[in-house]
Parts: structure tokens; C-alpha cells; sequence
């Protein structure tokens, strides 16, 4: 019966830091993609405004 339950315990622990792992991950990679996405429409809406 302990067998299972720390075959749980390690697998639970094992998920958990892998999605943790993953969203770390994700948010990095995310806000790099956004910056250069922000500087094009910047980029953009300053060239309307001039004539």
C-alpha cells in the first residue's frame, strides 16, 4: 500500500514541476515575442501622424 502511495506522491510532484517548468517557459518566450510586436505598431502608428 505505501508503494502506491508514494508512486502517486513522485508522480504528482514530477507533473507539477513540469507545468510549472512549462509556464515559466512559455512567459519568457511570450513577452519576447510581444516586444518586437509592440515596436512594429509603434513603429506604425508614429509614421501616420507625420504628413
Amino acid at each position: 500500500m505505501t508503494f502506491w502511495i508514494w508512486l502517486w506522491k513522485a508522480v504528482f510532484l514530477v507533473t507539477l514541476t513540469g507545468f510549472s517548468l512549462m509556464a515559466v517557459w512559455v512567459s519568457i518566450q511570450g513577452a519576447r515575442d510581444i516586444k518586437p510586436l509592440l515596436e512594429v505598431l509603434r513603429g506604425r502608428h508614429d509614421k501616420s501622424e507625420k504628413p
